[in-house]
């Protein structure tokens, strides 16, 4: 017996209610644990808390790609869980109706679901990345690089200033080490500092320091060589803060693909990774091809293991969703792994995860036929 529309209807408003209950709390979940990650730092900087509010805002598109999906083999888990354990299974089985004839709405709200992640992982997950850069350059003006009493970092330099002065002195007791010649590292002691200015296209910060000396010494030499000045200009490097390396990730879908044939055809393209950029080219093209296919994978795989008997209960669901999410992006995160080492081609290793719940997913589904014949 075919299940009647009314029936796909129930599912499918069932599943979708569910998910989306998932999605809110999933998506909630990964934006404050990943911002807690970088809060302390950005908060030391001087960034607002209405800063950190909008980049939580901005960010959110770079995780909903890894919610959709597991919100909606949540949503599947969970409704089909519930009607196993109220015994609607049961009368849905005794009426006729097989597993296979309860998958149309739940594909369809995969597919649904695999369009939202593609345009999310293919347009708007980049273009989220190029808008926080945009707002930490904005936000360069009002974040307190320099803090009276504490070693700040930045770059390879690290700057210490004793207090706040006067118009005249601003910056009172500046010390400065810099170690952007691995060969030495030299430092600078100053009794007054000013702040010229914070160059945006460079990323750097321009000091103007006043009756001060350099201190440095030459590797392996047994002598130690000391430098007055009455004024000297020093710049310090402010990329951690405002200019990221632009990184594979951070391209939209098309301009991957003409990154690949740009590379293929010889091209010398600087890419931030520590890796082959064609290499990272196509690991991003083929992220974003599978991810998408998640949610279709993920959502088969959670018919079969939703109905199951009464007695295994309600947490079951929530329980099997937790650990199969847990367990399908770690494969992900290891597949980009050994990639980056180089260690498997690009294809198989990131396409293994999705194979592999889909085929898991159509052995459970035919399982569960011969158990209802």
């Amino acid at each position: 017996m075919a299940a009647p529309r009314i029936l796909w209807r129930f599912v499918f408003r069932d599943v979708a209610v569910y998910a989306l209950i998932a999605l809110a709390a999933l998506t909630l979940l990964l934006v404050v644990q990943n911002v807690l990650r970088f809060i302390d730092e950005l908060v030391s900087a001087g960034v607002s808390v209405d800063a950190l509010l909008q980049l939580s805002a901005i960010i959110l598109p770079s995780y909903v790609a890894y919610a959709i999906p597991s919100a909606l083999l949540f949503g599947v888990l969970l409704s089909f869980g519930r009607m196993s354990t109220d015994g609607e299974i049961i009368a849905m089985r005794a009426s006729g109706v097989s597993v296979p004839s309860l998958l149309p709405p739940v594909l369809a709200l995969g597919l649904l679901a695999t369009c939202a992640t593609g345009y999310v992982v293919f347009e708007v997950e980049p273009e989220s990345h190029r808008n926080m850069k945009l707002l930490l350059r904005q936000l360069q003006q009002s974040v307190r690089l320099i803090e009276p009493g504490e070693f700040r970092r930045l770059g390879s330099s690290t700057i210490y200033v004793h207090e706040l002065g006067d118009e005249a002195c601003p910056l009172q007791g500046v010390l400065i080490s810099d170690a952007r010649d691995a060969r030495r590292t030299l430092y600078i002691a100053a009794r007054c500092g000013t702040v010229h200015n914070v160059e945006a296209e460079t990323a750097q910060l321009a000091l103007a320091l006043h009756d001060g000396s350099v201190h440095f010494s030459d590797p392996g030499a047994e002598r130690y060589r000391r430098i007055r000045f009455d004024e000297l200009e020093t710049r310090l490097d402010l990329e951690r803060y405002f200019r990221p390396r632009r990184k594979a990730r951070d391209y939209r879908f098309a301009e991957l693909l003409d990154l690949r044939t740009r590379l293929a055809s010889g091209e010398k393209i600087k890419i931030s990774g520590g890796i082959d950029p064609l290499t990272q080219v196509q690991l991003q093209i083929h992220r974003k091809l599978a991810f998408p296919i998640a949610s279709i994978a993920l959502a088969l795989l959670a018919v079969p293991m939703g109905i199951r008997p009464v007695r295994a209960g309600r947490s079951w669901g929530a329980l099997t969703a937790i650990g199969i999410v847990a367990a399908y992006w770690m494969a992900f995160g290891v597949a980009e792994i050994v990639i980056s080492a180089e260690l498997v081609p690009v294809v198989p290793a990131m396409w293994a995860p999705n194979l592999a719940v889909i085929t898991l997913a159509i052995f459970l589904i035919r399982r569960s036929m011969h158990a209802d014949s």
